[in-house]
């Protein structure tokens, strides 16, 4: 999925927010290409670890939408500036106001880079304008309503409802950070399809002409579909509304970049990728998920960096190391089911039933 470019005229600025070309099915390590989405049928073996092991039915999450999350790791990435602004920017939005309080006139156009935006307030990502010129003064951040307020207060409460759903029914309010992951990633493979139009359209001689509002975290929400940078933009929403340390990461080159997400258990970093372990024949769902920067580099050598916006990141020494070798046995691993009682997760490697004993 390659990088998604708005120019911003008066600036005369271009500003990313997607990627990469590289497609499920198109990843090295796999050597037949792929046309067509398809659902792997579940093995007799499958269904058998699966009657044999315990099936949970996720308890009624006491959940509350957060409109204020984003990671930890970014936040010590850039500077309490840009996100005390965006965090003003969100309750500005929130009370349906016209102007908020920005730290300068360089944080607020970061928080209308793209990303920020469309990494941690999705709705708002296409239902506002902004303003390069004028849209700032004297400390004072101009908000520009690209639809009615209304419309945008509407959009945001189903926004929150569907998130709240989702979670409600996926993840148990005694989850461990690990059982989170496991349950949304598990959600997002075998819900979500990639977006193959969205796929050949996004080419960098023709991203001008991409329609506003066709991509981004909040239409793959809607619908369900989109490229890497669309579905780890949503997995790692998902992770950061239940109170997981999530980041998106990005590797490759120009056209042929790609998206996936950094997560951090108990101080241990770990990449999933929600877009390469889509339900599509051929492919081991557990073979990305909880991988080392060595499972990485063989695709993307040492490209691969946490996601920036708009500028560089302003501390270069947060630690964004994945090494942590513990959950190597999954690989060519197919998920069955998550027993969190006993701490034991289903699989099974070529039909055979295997499990994964863990403490996280």
């Amino acid at each position: 999925m390659k990088k998604k470019t708005i120019f911003a005229t008066a600036l005369c600025c271009a500003f990313l927010t997607a990627c990469t070309s590289i497609a499920p099915g198109e990843q090295a390590n796999h050597d037949e290409s792929v046309d067509d989405l398809a659902v792997i049928e579940e093995s007799t073996a499958a269904n058998a670890a699966t009657e044999a092991s315990t099936e949970e039915t996720p308890e009624e999450y006491n959940f509350t939408f957060n409109p204020h999350v984003y990671p930890k790791k970014l936040y010590d990435a850039y500077s309490p500036d840009e996100w005390e602004t965006f965090t003003n920017l969100c309750n500005a939005l929130e009370a349906g106001e016209d102007t908020f309080k920005a730290a300068s006139r360089e944080t607020y156009e970061w928080c209308f880079s793209g990303g920020p935006l469309d990494e941690y307030f999705p709705v708002a990502r296409f239902a506002l304008g902004v303003d390069f010129l004028d849209g700032y003064s004297d400390g004072v951040g101009k908000i520009i309503y690209d639809i009615p307020k209304e419309e945008f207060k509407q959009k945001q409460e189903e926004f929150e409802k569907l998130v709240a759903d989702i979670i409600k029914e996926n993840v148990r309010e005694d989850y461990t950070d690990f059982e989170k992951c496991v349950a949304l990633y598990e959600y997002m493979v075998k819900n979500y399809t990639y977006d193959w139009d969205e796929y050949s359209i996004n080419q960098s001689e023709k991203i001008n002409d991409v329609p506003k509002g066709t991509y981004g975290t909040y239409r793959t929400f809607m619908d369900k579909k989109g490229i890497c940078d669309d579905l780890s933009s949503v997995y790692n929403f998902l992770l950061l509304q239940c109170g997981v340390e999530a980041v998106k990461f990005e590797g490759g080159t120009g056209d042929n970049g790609h998206a996936w997400t950094y997560v951090t258990i108990d101080g241990v970093g770990y990449f999933i990728d929600p877009t390469w372990g889509l339900s599509i024949e051929g492919v081991h769902d557990l073979d990305y998920f909880m991988m080392t920067e060595a499972e990485r580099e063989p695709d993307f050598g040492d490209t691969m960096h946490p996601v920036m916006f708009y500028y560089e990141h302003k501390n270069t020494d947060v630690d964004f190391s994945a090494n942590d070798e513990r959950y190597a046995e999954l690989r060519g691993g197919d998920f069955v089911s998550m027993d969190t009682e006993n701490k034991i997760l289903h699989y099974t490697v070529g039909g055979e039933p295997r499990e994964l004993h863990y403490e996280q």
